[in-house]
């Protein structure tokens, strides 16, 4: 297959794309910055806030490979704060890359996967998608947005033999943490909380999964004949939490969302 993976210069964009490439795939994959080098995959220069970026990077696979048999929309932004003080701005980088920038991959590949008569395109996504963290609202959105998107996605292509599917994943080791935007009020009076939250935060990333473990589970995936709308990934606590949401009172399963968050 040819794959597609948005966001492969580090952490699991990287790990998926290497995966992919060991297992036999041609793999692209895509970074912000110019194009560099990474083992057995061609790195293309993609901003998912540029239409024009994501396009010279589709129309080149188009080139090169003449067809693309699926897309692992990785790349995205993290951000954490209270929303009440949330930094507008940096608000709506976060939708425009994480949801908006995913819609603009969609169109570009759509038109040459509906040409050749198939396609599949996973879109990582958050189990905070589904449960709505303190101090995380903004992400939380910004995934929850793409899922219900691909609900939608997945019925009207699915004519044109294209399936779509979100991953929900728990915390990954990963380098987030580096680059995870910060809007709070240090003077203001949600800051005790909030860097409690954030400390948690931090330390449950670093004791997430490992990039390679999930990148596994994509690429078997990927060989499914058909995808599910969601598959959970992640520690089984994590991946629970998305069964008590269901089952629990709402009053109750909030009580030990924000006890786990040390909220």
């Amino acid at each position: 297959m040819t794959i597609l993976v948005t966001g492969a210069s580090s952490g699991l964009g990287q790990a998926v794309a290497r995966q992919l490439s060991r297992d036999g795939h041609k793999v692209f994959g895509t970074s912000r910055q110019e194009r560099r080098v990474e083992s057995g995959v061609d790195m293309l220069k993609m901003d998912l806030s540029d239409n024009d970026s994501i396009q010279q990077a589709i129309e080149h696979i188009r080139r090169n490979a003449g067809s693309l048999d699926a897309v692992v929309n990785n790349a995205g932004i993290g951000i954490a704060g209270p929303m009440e003080e949330i930094d507008q701005a940096a608000l709506q980088r976060t939708f425009d890359i994480n949801t908006i920038g995913t819609v603009r991959v969609w169109q570009a590949v759509l038109p040459l996967m509906r040409q050749q008569g198939h396609g599949k395109i996973l879109n990582i996504s958050s189990i905070g998608a589904r449960v709505g963290l303190p101090f995380r609202g903004a992400y939380c959105a910004s995934k929850a947005s793409i899922d219900l998107m691909t609900e939608a996605l997945r019925m009207e292509v699915k004519p044109y033999g294209i399936q779509v599917c979100c991953i929900h994943a728990g915390d990954i080791r990963t380098n987030i943490n580096d680059n995870r935007v910060q809007s709070y009020r240090k003077d203001g009076p949600y800051r005790d909380r909030y860097e409690r939250v954030y400390q948690r935060i931090n330390q449950e990333v670093k004791e997430g999964v490992s990039p390679q473990f999930v990148a596994a589970h994509i690429a078997k995936l990927l060989q499914n004949d058909q995808l599910k709308p969601y598959y959970a990934i992640g520690k089984p606590l994590q991946r629970l939490s998305l069964l008590l949401k269901k089952v629990l009172p709402a009053r109750l399963f909030e009580r030990l969302i924000s006890n786990y968050a040390n909220a």
